[in-house]
């Protein structure tokens, strides 16, 4: 009977923990800095892009900026930066961070951002965009966390609806950075992700409560 109980809970929760075993993206994840003019295009690959050290776009000196992808299989992308420094006369720093090639069909998504001022004060903002699988397009808003103000810091986290107008798909993350009067140095990371469905809740619930029956089962037995 034990036996029987472990499998069914096992059936209903391993599709939820094989999500996180995904293979990486087979495109080549892109990233871009803009402050008045544009870094050149980076172009990482398995998943992972990086710019180099000491990084200076417009008025800004980035000290590394590093960008994720979990696809195709998980719709989920990372962008942080590490003390992007400006003075206070510097035009707004916009991080763009993009990869297609995405499959899972998907409607729902989850953004959040935590970012923090080293010094000085200014505002982040997060938006996050997908389309028909062209890199770095802003067709279809996913959704948008901000203007948010610093100092010292934040954390903010959000759901939006937006369905991609084909499959494969690309998901867009970009982050734009201000400075206040006497300058900043900004330090953020952000991701979007697929939010939980309803169906996925059920599921996870039967094998949660399946596994607390279980256990008090055992505890009568002892």
């Amino acid at each position: 009977m034990r036996r029987k109980v472990l499998a069914r809970v096992a059936l209903a929760a391993g599709p939820l923990f094989a999500a996180g075993f995904a293979s990486p993206a087979m495109a080549n994840i892109e990233l871009q800095l803009c402050s008045g003019a544009c870094s050149p295009i980076f172009i990482g690959a398995g998943g992972a892009v990086s710019t180099p050290a000491g990084l200076v776009v417009g008025a800004w000196s980035i000290n590394l900026t590093n960008g994720l992808s979990s696809g195709p299989g998980i719709s989920a992308l990372d962008l942080s930066s590490i003390n992007a420094t400006a003075s206070g006369a510097a035009a707004p720093l916009i991080i763009n961070l993009s990869d297609n090639g995405f499959t899972t069909p998907n409607s729902l998504w989850t953004m959040e951002i935590s970012a923090h001022t080293v010094s000085g004060s200014g505002t982040a903002t997060y938006s996050a965009f997908t389309d028909a699988n062209a890199l770095f397009d802003h067709t279809i808003p996913i959704g948008t966390l901000g203007p948010l103000a610093a100092p010292p810091g934040f954390d903010n986290s959000g759901t939006f609806s937006a369905t991609p107008s084909t499959n494969p798909y690309e998901l867009t993350e970009v982050v734009t950075l201000t400075a206040g009067a006497s300058g900043v140095q900004w330090s953020s990371d952000s991701s979007i992700r697929p939010a939980p469905e309803p169906a996925s809740l059920t599921l996870l619930a039967s094998a949660l409560l399946g596994l607390g029956w279980l256990g008090r089962r055992r505890g009568r037995q002892v």
